[in-house]
C-alpha cells in the first residue's frame, strides 16, 4: 500500500545526508567567493542566496515525498509539454533579437534564462526532470523498443527538446539529455546492437555537425586536445593541415585564450596539494585568476582550499547517492519507479562526469554546473527535485505480483515454457508470500 507521508527511508536519509553535506560544502565556498569586483564582498551575499534556494528546494522535496512520484509521473506528459513550451519563448528571442523587455536578455552570447523577478528561471533545466519522467511513462510495459523500429518514437520525442536546447545554444544539457535518454533505453530492454547502430549513426555525422556550430563552441572541444604540447607545435608547424581544428594563432595563444580556464582550474586543483590552503584561503580564492570558479569551476574551488581530501569527500557523496539510486532501482520491480530512479542516477552522475572532467581537463568547457554544489537556483531546485523523486521511489514501491519488469530473455521463456502442457503450472510456478521483497 502506497505510502502518503514524508517519513524518509534507509536509503532516503543517506541520500538526504550526501546531499546537504555536499550543498554546505558549496555554501562555505561561495561565502568566500567574490564574483564582482567592482563592488567587492558579494560572497556572503550569494552565500545567502544559496542558502534561501536549499531552503526552498528542500521544502518543493518535501511536497514531492508528500505527493508521491507515481502521482506526479502521472501527468508526466503535461509536464513535458509545460517545459517545452518554456523554450520556445528564448528561441523566439534568438531568432529575433528581442528579449521581450529584459525577460529573456542574454548572457555570454546565449539566450538560457526567463529572467523573473528575484528568480532567473533556466527552462532547460527544469527540462530535465520532466525529460526522464517523460520517458518512464512512455517506456513503462512496452516492449515495442526491443526492435530497431521501435526506438524511433521515444528518439523522435526527445529531437524537440534537444533542438531547442541546442539553438540556445546549451551543447552541455544537450550531452546529458543524450546520455540519460540511452541510459533509460538500455536498462528498459532495448538491444545493444540497436543502441550502437544509432551511436555509429550520430559518430558518421559528427563532421557535418562540427561544422555547423559557433567558433566559439569548435574551440572549446579543441581547447581539451591543444592541452598537448606536441599538436599545438604541429598546427603552428603545418596550420594548413590542422585548419579544421585551430590556427597557427590560436595555438600560438591557447593558454591564455581558449584554454585560458582550463589551465587555471588545472592549477588551483593541483596547488592545493593534499589537505589544500584551507577554508577562505589560497591565490584562487582571493583573486580572479579563474572565472566563474563559484558556479562551473567550483570542484577546483574545493580542490584548491581543502587538497585532495576535499575533492575525495564531494566524490564520496556522489557515490553514495549513485550507489544508493542503483540500490533503489534494483530492489524496485514496478516499471515506473525502476525507470525514475535509473533516469535521475544516469542525470546525477552525468552531470559530475561532465563538470568535473572539464575542471581537470578531461571534457570541453559546457557550463554543466555540479549538483548541489555550485550556485545557482534553477540548477539547485531541478536537482532537488530529482533526487526527491527517487526517495519517493524508496518509499512507495507496491508488490508486483508478476515478471519483473524488462526482462525479455531466458526467465520468459521460461515462463511460457511452464504454462505449456507437461510443464509445471504457472500458479506452482507464481512466487509464493514469503518469497516477495519487499525492498529497504
Amino acid at each position: 500500500m502506497k505510502r502518503h507521508t514524508v517519513e524518509l527511508t534507509q536509503a532516503g536519509w543517506v541520500i538526504l545526508a550526501a546531499v546537504m553535506m555536499l550543498a554546505v560544502i558549496g555554501v562555505a565556498s561561495i561565502y568566500v567567493t567574490n564574483t564582482h569586483y567592482a563592488s567587492f564582498d558579494d560572497g556572503p551575499r550569494n552565500a545567502a542566496k544559496q542558502l534561501v534556494r536549499v531552503a526552498v528546494s528542500l521544502f518543493v522535496g518535501l511536497c514531492i515525498l508528500r505527493i508521491g512520484y507515481y502521482r506526479i509521473a502521472q501527468h508526466a506528459y503535461l509536464i513535458f509539454f509545460a517545459a517545452l513550451v518554456l523554450l520556445v519563448p528564448l528561441l523566439i528571442a534568438k531568432m529575433t533579437g528581442s528579449t521581450f523587455g529584459g525577460l529573456t536578455a542574454p548572457r555570454n552570447g546565449a539566450w538560457r534564462w526567463i529572467h523573473l523577478p528575484g528568480f532567473p528561471l533556466q527552462p532547460s533545466e527544469l527540462m530535465k526532470v520532466a525529460f526522464v519522467l517523460a520517458l518512464a511513462w512512455y517506456l513503462r510495459n512496452r516492449s515495442n523498443y526491443r526492435k530497431f523500429g521501435g526506438l524511433m518514437v521515444p528518439l523522435a520525442i526527445s529531437t524537440v527538446p534537444l533542438v531547442l536546447i541546442l539553438k540556445e545554444p546549451d551543447l552541455g544539457t544537450v550531452v546529458l539529455l543524450v546520455a540519460v535518454l540511452f541510459t533509460m533505453l538500455f536498462m528498459a530492454g532495448a538491444r545493444i546492437k540497436h543502441l550502437l547502430i544509432i551511436c555509429l549513426v550520430g559518430l558518421a555525422v559528427a563532421p557535418l555537425a562540427w561544422k555547423q556550430i559557433k567558433p566559439y563552441q569548435r574551440q572549446r572541444v579543441s581547447a581539451v586536445l591543444l592541452q598537448s604540447d606536441s599538436l599545438r607545435k604541429a598546427i603552428v608547424a603545418e596550420p594548413e593541415r590542422y585548419a579544421y581544428l585551430a590556427n597557427k594563432r590560436q595555438a600560438i595563444e591557447w593558454a591564455a585564450g581558449s584554454g585560458y580556464q582550463l589551465v587555471h582550474s588545472k592549477n588551483a586543483i593541483g596547488s592545493g596539494g593534499m589537505i589544500g590552503y584551507g577554508w577562505g584561503d589560497g591565490m584562487y580564492v582571493t583573486s580572479a585568476l579563474l572565472p566563474d570558479r563559484h558556479n562551473d569551476f567550483i570542484f577546483a574551488l574545493v580542490g584548491h582550499q581543502w587538497g585532495l581530501i576535499g575533492c575525495l569527500v564531494v566524490l564520496s557523496c556522489y557515490a553514495v547517492i549513485t550507489m544508493s539510486g542503483v540500490l533503489i532501482a534494483t530492489m524496485t520491480s514496478e516499471p515506473v519507479a525502476r525507470l525514475i530512479a535509473v533516469g535521475v542516477t544516469a542525470l546525477i552522475v552525468t552531470q559530475v562526469l561532465v563538470n568535473v572532467g572539464m575542471s581537470i581537463g578531461m571534457m570541453p568547457i559546457t557550463g554543466m554546473t555540479l549538483p548541489f554544489v555550485s550556485y545557482g537556483g534553477s540548477s539547485l531546485l531541478t536537482n532537488f527535485i530529482a533526487i526527491s523523486l527517487l526517495i519517493s521511489v524508496s518509499q512507495r514501491r507496491p508488490f508486483l505480483l508478476a515478471l519483473k519488469p524488462f526482462e525479455f530473455g531466458i526467465r520468459r521463456r521460461k515462463t511460457l515454457h511452464l504454462a505449456e502442457p507437461g510443464g509445471e503450472s504457472p500458479e506452482a510456478a507464481a512466487p509464493t508470500k514469503s518469497k516477495i521483497r519487499t525492498g529497504a
